[in-house]
């Protein structure tokens, strides 16, 4: 069983994307020496983790525009 992941993960939201994702690439960067294999699969993971935060900016903009057309009704 990993040690690292104990509990099942719940992903709801992109928060919790950011979440798991920053697990996974630090238990990467402690594991052992760094191999190109390794760098690829952080970048990746990198990426990933940064389109999640865009996302989720985007996400929250549009429910406070949402909010905002909402209390004008």
């Amino acid at each position: 069983m990993n040690k690292h992941f104990t509990n099942d993960i719940r992903i709801n939201k992109p928060q919790d994307i950011r979440r798991m994702l920053a697990k996974v690439i630090n238990i990467l960067l402690k594991d052992g020496e760094m191999t190109i294999d390794k760098a690829k699969t952080i970048a990746t993971l990198s990426n990933t983790a940064l389109k999640s935060m865009e996302l989720g900016d985007l996400a929250e903009r549009m429910n406070k525009i949402e909010n905002m057309f909402d209390n004008q009704e």
